[in-house]
């Protein structure tokens, strides 16, 4: 007897190619898909960096206005300190103003702090090339961030700190409006 030839291994085998070509061909809409995945963790990584460097910044001028009213409030100490750390400040520049020139120990004593505050000014950035003194631990880490932000975080901190201190204060100084 004659076997007539089965009709659905012939379907299944012609469903299995097309299947495997199908496999083999590239997708364009998985491709458009994976594309759109990419730029979505590009635009991400680049939102990061651009807050990272927005704090930066804000922490950068929250000590740069800290270390003004330290200041002030070392050299006008006759003007107590209230609640509102900008009112003092302003009644100790009027303070100022009225009276002449403040204590010079006080001025003294206020350069002094100026120099441990916890972003460095240009003339810490300028002893720590000289090799005069070294960062201070919060000075430390303040010039790390900075580095990595003026490096486009190509670096990270443990390389940015095998570079050496005086490395990274040239790299902050070097960048105008960078050093406080």
């Amino acid at each position: 007897m004659a076997r007539a030839p089965s009709r659905p291994e012939n379907s299944l085998a012609e469903a299995l190619a097309r299947s495997r070509a199908s496999l083999a061909a590239p997708d364009s809409q998985a491709n458009a898909v994976h594309a759109q995945l990419q730029q979505a963790l590009q635009d991400t990584e680049d939102a990061e960096h651009a807050r990272d460097a927005a704090n930066l910044a804000r922490m950068k001028l929250q000590g740069q206005l800290h270390a003004l009213q330290r200041a002030l409030a070392t050299v006008v100490p006759e003007v107590k300190d209230s609640a509102d750390a900008q009112v003092d400040a302003l009644q100790r520049i009027d303070w100022l103003a009225t009276h002449g020139r403040p204590n010079p120990e006080a001025a003294a004593a206020a350069r002094a702090a100026e120099l441990l505050a916890p972003i460095p000014n240009r003339t810490v950035l300028e002893e720590v090339i000289a090799g005069k003194r070294q960062f201070t631990k919060e000075q430390l880490e303040f010039t790390i961030s900075e580095a990595m932000v003026l490096s486009g975080w190509e670096m990270t901190p443990l390389e940015l700190m095998e570079k050496g201190e005086a490395w990274l204060a040239r790299q902050v100084l070097k960048h105008p409006g960078n050093a406080a």
